[in-house]
């Protein structure tokens, strides 16, 4: 999804939370997660070329995959499991759910509007597979 969409994903979500928590701090936190997710990708952009700040090339970098290897360390099933079993289990406070419905939320669009395969998000997943584009994410040319 383009940032723009996760902008308004994110804060339609984001005023759900907070409406449901009575919360303006749970909806930021939600709304943070939901659209910083993403900064994995300067990750990405960093270990294939080298190191900048400029959002533009970053991003169209990105958007188009022309990238030899995707890490996206952030965009990671496993980490989600993790965050929701600590949340459980440690009983942490509504602003940890905030951030894990955020990141959540974050994940599955994703997953439903990106050209990932059904595996893709699995770190695990990537990591055995060398983080080849290919086995990550389909040919957007056909």
């Amino acid at each position: 999804m383009l940032p723009s969409g996760h902008v308004i994903a994110s804060g339609i979500f984001s005023i759900c939370v907070g409406a449901y928590f009575r919360s303006i701090g749970c909806a930021i936190v939600s709304f943070t997660a939901g659209v910083l997710l993403d900064a994995d990708h300067f990750l990405d952009y960093f270990a294939n070329y080298k190191f900048t700040f400029n959002v533009r090339d970053v991003y169209n970098v990105c958007l188009g995959t022309k990238l030899n290897r995707l890490y996206l360390i952030l965009h990671s099933y496993e980490f989600v499991v993790i965050l929701w079993a600590a949340i459980f289990i440690l009983r942490l406070s509504n602003i940890w759910v905030a951030f894990a419905l955020g990141y959540t939320q974050h994940l599955l669009i994703d997953q439903m509007t990106n050209h990932v395969r059904p595996l893709g998000y699995f770190l695990i997943y990537r990591m055995v597979n060398g983080f080849k584009k290919e086995l990550i994410v389909h040919n957007l040319e056909g």
